[in-house]
């Protein structure tokens, strides 16, 4: 159980290595649609055995620098949702004491079966601050065939950069509650691992 936390641990700050790989290993293609957009499969990725990611942007953004994206995380694992979501609040306590901006909320559905943990993020450059994300993460543990088990983590990035920061962190006091909003009524895409 330890090397699934470890792995969970993976993914802190959307930052992609950028490459032409974009093999569909979860049976979700797209296109997806969030915040009144639509996300098309841009990158995807099989760090291990158990973890997959795939990476869905809208039409003419980049990996590099994207606005807004929707991420699947899947971790072909029996860990909980609720063991995922404490460690992932470890790291965001963590970071908490290096990053300035780094906030964090955890909200957990009325059945006790999914939580969301919605989180802001910075990074700097030469002492002031580059970008800007606003991450909502939406965790249920669900079955992928055969019985097995899996952490499937349905993830929102919204980025700013530069001088649009602090407008971005302005909007965000309301917009924060539209993107809750919409990821708790979101329809999970429906997973199914691939051979690949």
């Amino acid at each position: 159980m330890k090397h699934s936390l470890l792995i969970l641990s993976i993914f802190l700050f959307s930052f992609t290595f950028v490459s032409d790989n974009t093999i569909d290993r979860l049976s979700v293609k797209g296109p997806l649609k969030f915040n009144k957009s639509k996300f098309e499969l841009a990158w995807t990725d099989k760090p291990n055995d158990i973890y997959y990611i795939q990476e869905y942007l809208p039409k003419g953004e980049k990996l590099e620098n994207f606005n807004q994206m929707l991420t699947i995380h899947l971790f072909a694992t029996d860990l909980e949702a609720e063991q995922a979501v404490a460690q992932k609040v470890k790291e965001l306590a963590k970071r908490k004491q290096t990053d300035e901006l780094c906030n964090y909320q955890v909200n957990e559905s009325a059945n006790g079966k999914e939580f969301i943990v919605d989180f802001i993020l910075s990074e700097k450059k030469n002492d002031k601050i580059a970008i800007a994300e606003f991450n909502v993460y939406r965790y249920k543990q669900i079955e992928v065939g055969a019985g097995q088990k899996a952490i499937l983590v349905y993830a929102y990035s919204k980025r700013s950069y530069g001088d649009a920061i602090i407008p971005f962190l302005k909007n965000l006091k309301t917009d924060r509650t539209d993107y809750l909003k919409e990821m708790i009524a979101a329809e999970l895409p429906v997973i199914a691992i691939g051979k690949n």
